[in-house]
């Protein structure tokens, strides 16, 4: 049980009431909730009114005002996710203080200790954040309508006050105006211009929370005001008007709320609660497992044996629990589902849907873990857990492309994006080949085959020269590629590079791979850094954050990708000044500051996992000190 106090600041008088709050992991008693693997990776905020002490009292005040100070000076609206890393840290009781942070100055060189000090804290802080069952905790929010929309169908359900306490409410309510803009209105996303959709759904919201109509120190009549001023909620999107139009009509409700199949969902509903210094917030349904097995190849990328304790047997176990096992029940197929045995989740087992990139990296990570002392790591995946995983991985690509779609196999019928009935997001209608997808399974089913020659291998050596000829034709002009899940270039050319190189391409013998490491080059800022703005992904051109400022996160994303075009071998300069800006970035504790927002859903819905900005700079330091220095990290 991990605990966390929250405050409520009452937007009129400015006072200040404490309260607990507790993250629980991998648990569930209530008799209208079902789990496939005893709630492995399950994770919930709850009250508690007798919570909390001093020292807790002063960490949340200090976090809310960090939060709030961020935004102010600096623009960023995404949490650090510091309530759930504040609980971790003290009940792992691992010293991530212990370390003085090193700083390099602006005309010294970089050198291997410095590296290595910053590589040591970053693995330290990761024992220390992870989740007894094996996985990170992270919020991983970002669209601004989510929290609204819930709030709406449970107002209609007549469940709020049954669902949502007080402490709830206060909570909702706080992130709502948090996330405010300055004009009065709320964007589709955090960090987003307003929008109707923001706008109008956050009103009704707070209106439905109890807030009064000039409450909040004006801002819901500011909120109002902005709405009328942009010609009133009859302009909100259809998703919108669907769920206005409910706040009038009762009767549309699917399910008796008195009926077990309501109470089931009413259930679950902490499952997408998500608490940090900005407020509660609705969430998707996490990122349990992607975090994880993303973080276990970066603690072994490390090499630091003597800095793992028990976190890869951990890590092991939560996702070997979190493969899906059996099939959909009944004659799925006839539904229009496909199989699923053998994937992974984004998140847990019970949630049960499977991610072809998921599936590669959660057998990248299992594999990794297999070729280690079962004393360091854990007990071995079985062979035929891998063996299903392929099977599902092989599935997912598209014939006649040759690249991979990410929930189900890619349809060749781009005409049917035409019906698509959402006005918010884009190509919703049927599944399409994805560049970090195809990638990603490359990487895996190399592996894979390395390790467990013989099955399907003819299968794989196909697929793999479909996909690496799908790489090569999506590559754009100026040498990157777009990324569709990551903000944008930078993201979809790091991990096309990674899955040419799998595939046997270097820099000597690929043009490709040239021209993907030559635009990463030419794009770096004076500083060393690297920075995109997040209006790349709707243009679909590569456009720099404003005053081609750095961003951590995407910079690691860059760093990576130079290193798998071997610009470590060739010309280090550009990794040496890199590294140095996230090594004098990174903080006391191991952790690197929160800045913008780095991920995006569907092109025109950005999205924050809390996770990223400390495991991609932790993931390039270790990758660049293992190829800079590689006679001083042999991994043992």
């Amino acid at each position: 049980m991990h605990c966390v106090l929250s405050s409520h600041r009452n937007f009129e008088a400015g006072t200040q009431v404490v309260m607990m709050w507790k993250l629980k992991i991998a648990e569930g008693n209530d008799p209208y909730l079902y789990s496939t693997n005893n709630f492995v990776g399950r994770q919930i905020w709850e009250y508690d009114p007798n919570g909390g002490t001093p020292e807790e009292h002063e960490a949340f005040n200090a976090a809310r005002q960090e939060w709030r100070r961020n935004r102010m000076i600096k623009g960023y609206r995404c949490s650090a996710d510091l309530f759930t890393r504040i609980q971790l840290k003290k009940e792992s009781r691992i010293d991530v203080l212990s370390i003085p942070a090193v700083r390099v100055g602006e005309k010294e060189e970089m050198e291997y200790e410095s590296a290595t000090i910053a590589v040591k804290k970053g693995v330290r802080l990761q024992r220390a954040i992870q989740a007894s069952d094996g996985h990170w905790p992270a919020e991983h929010t970002g669209p601004m309508f989510f929290t609204p929309l819930l709030i709406i169908a449970l107002h209609v359900s007549g469940a709020i006050n049954k669902v949502l306490t007080s402490e709830h409410k206060k909570e909702m309510i706080r992130y709502i105006y948090n996330h405010q803009n300055d004009d009065g209105g709320w964007g589709f996303y955090m960090e987003g211009h307003s929008t109707m959709i923001g706008s109008a759904l956050n009103y009704v919201g707070l209106r439905l929370l109890g807030q009064g109509p000039d409450d909040g120190n004006d801002a819901v009549s500011r909120g109002r005001l902005w709405i009328l001023d942009h010609g009133g909620a009859t302009g909100i999107p259809s998703w919108g008007k669907v769920y206005l139009s409910s706040l009038q009509i009762i009767c549309w409700w699917a399910h008796d709320p008195n009926g077990d199949e309501f109470k089931r969902h009413i259930a679950r509903l902490p499952d997408f609660l998500w608490l940090a210094e900005d407020g509660m917030k609705m969430q998707t349904f996490g990122s349990q497992l992607w975090d994880c097995a993303l973080i276990t190849e970066v603690i072994i990328t490390s090499g630091m044996v003597e800095e793992y304790g028990d976190s890869l047997k951990k890590a092991n176990f939560y996702i070997k629990e979190s493969q899906i096992k059996e099939n959909f029940s009944g004659d799925f197929k006839s539904m229009y589902r496909h199989f699923n045995k053998g994937g992974w989740t984004f998140s847990d087992q019970d949630h049960a849907f499977i991610v072809s990139d998921c599936t590669a990296q959660a057998v990248k990570a299992l594999l990794l873990l297999s070729e280690m002392p079962t004393e360091i790591s854990g007990e071995k995946v079985d062979v035929e857990r891998l063996y299903e995983a392929v099977n599902v991985m092989l599935y997912m690509q598209s014939p006649l492309s040759g690249g991979f779609g990410c929930w189900e196999p890619p349809i060749p019928q781009p005409y049917l994006q035409t019906l698509n009935p959402s006005d918010v997001f884009a190509d919703i209608v049927i599944e399409q080949e994805h560049v970090e997808c195809t990638a990603t399974i490359m990487e895996a089913l190399v592996a894979f085959k390395r390790l467990h020659p013989g099955y399907r291998e003819k299968e794989i050596e196909i697929s793999l020269e479909k996909a690496l000829h799908f790489l090569e034709q999506r590559q754009w002009p100026d040498g990157s590629w777009y990324g569709y899940w990551g903000i944008c270039f930078l993201y979809g050319t790091s991990f096309a590079l990674g899955g040419l190189v799998a595939a046997g391409k270097t820099y000597e013998n690929s043009e490709a791979v040239r021209k993907g490491v030559n635009f990463l080059l030419s794009i770096q800022n004076e500083e060393g850094g690297w920075g995109e703005s997040l209006e790349s992904c709707p243009s679909m051109k590569y456009i720099p954050l404003e005053g081609n400022k750095t961003n951590l996160v995407q910079t690691s994303w860059a760093m990576l990708g130079l290193m798998h075009g071997g610009q470590a071998e060739r010309d280090p300069e550009p990794l040496h000044k890199a590294a140095k800006l996230l090594i004098n970035a990174q903080m006391e504790d191991g952790d690197f500051p929160q800045q913008e927002i780095t991920m995006v859903f569907m092109k025109n819905c950005m999205l924050h996992y809390a996770q990223y900005r400390n495991a991609f700079p932790l993931w390039a330091l270790a990758e660049y000190r293992k190829r800079v220095w590689p006679s001083k990290c042999l991994i043992k």
